[in-house]
């Protein structure tokens, strides 16, 4: 019974060895897994902070690029505004020619249309005086061959 009971004893011994060996293997694998679980995120995270700092240096650079070439393109729509208003009022300086020579040229016209009418008259009144100039003549001759009494 002794032997039975020793062998008893050194059964539970081994088996609660083999139980803690167990349970202190277990713990080692998982806090293992834990570590490597741990490390991988950790890692992934990393990568990910980088990842998000070249793509952000990344979007920087591309805002500079896009506010420099939006600075351009202001530069450029404000010369164009300026151009437009230098052609605005260089149109308003050929409108107010066009008018002014439109004036002169009716007041041309205007002239013109007097000067054919004063030249109708006085194509008129030089016939007539014509007529008359011949009319005195002929009563000339006619005084001058009636017999000097």
């Amino acid at each position: 019974m002794e032997s039975e009971r020793k062998r008893l004893i050194l059964k539970r011994v081994l088996t609660g060895f083999i139980i803690v060996v167990l349970i202190s293997a277990w713990l080692f694998i998982v806090k293992y897994g834990i570590d490597l679980g741990k490390n991988y995120i950790d890692e992934a995270l990393a990568r990910v902070e980088m990842r998000s700092l070249e793509n952000h240096q990344r979007l920087v650079e591309q805002n500079t690029a896009l506010n420099q070439d939006i600075e351009t393109l202001n530069t450029d729509i404000s010369n164009m505004q300026a151009e437009i208003e230098s052609l605005n009022e260089e149109i308003l300086l050929f409108s107010l020619e066009v008018r002014s020579l439109k004036s002169s040229i009716d007041l041309i016209d205007t002239s013109v249309s007097n000067s054919v009418e004063i030249q109708a008259s006085l194509g008129a009144r030089i016939a007539e005086l014509d007529n008359r100039l011949q009319e005195l003549r002929n009563s000339l001759n006619v005084l001058l061959e009636a017999p000097n009494e």
